[in-house]
């Protein structure tokens, strides 16, 4: 459309730049356009959903190896405090002692998290320095995931075995 004075006005303009343009002023996707968008969308979710399931299960290893740690260091400061009240208890005499099964509970919600089959061995800790004899031993508590009975629940990348060692020595007071 052209004025009187014979300046085109802007929406003869308009037509020329964007022969598309409906006469609301809006333009539209072509079906084209929107299958790629589509396309581009589902491929990256593909990429996406491993990493989101690879981090749930980091997690949930996390979770399985931050609560046998601390099943193993409760049955740990349990023999601790044995040796201290009794160096020639029962349960630290040389050997392979346990299995004792421990549950782990939320504290907030008392919902249980793991269950566990938590052993120990006691070993003598030798001394470099010969005919000299330590007053210690080495304790290593091996945790193992069990199931709703007493069976081993180590399922890949979730539950694993978790062994802590640590030495009692004798302090003379």
């Amino acid at each position: 459309m052209i004025t009187n004075s014979g300046i085109p006005t802007v929406e003869a303009f308009d037509r020329k730049v964007m022969p598309n343009m409906d006469s609301a002023g809006s333009e539209g996707f072509t079906l084209v356009e929107s299958l790629m968008a589509i396309l581009i969308l589902a491929l990256g979710f593909m990429f996406v959903a491993p990493m989101l399931f690879d981090s749930i299960q980091s997690l949930m290893l996390a979770r399985s190896k931050d609560t046998a740690g601390f099943a193993a260091t409760n049955q740990l400061e349990t023999l601790a405090s044995l040796y201290k009240a009794n160096a020639n208890d029962a349960n630290l005499t040389i050997g392979a002692h346990g299995p004792v099964q421990v549950e782990i509970v939320n504290p907030a919600d008392s919902n249980k998290l793991n269950r566990y089959n938590v052993a120990w061995t006691v070993a003598s800790v030798p001394d470099p320095r010969s005919g000299k004899v330590l007053r210690a031993v080495r304790v290593t508590a091996t945790v193992t995931p069990i199931g709703s009975g007493t069976s081993t629940n180590i399922k890949v990348r979730q539950n694993k075995v978790l062994n802590v060692t640590t030495i009692f020595s004798y302090r003379s007071p």
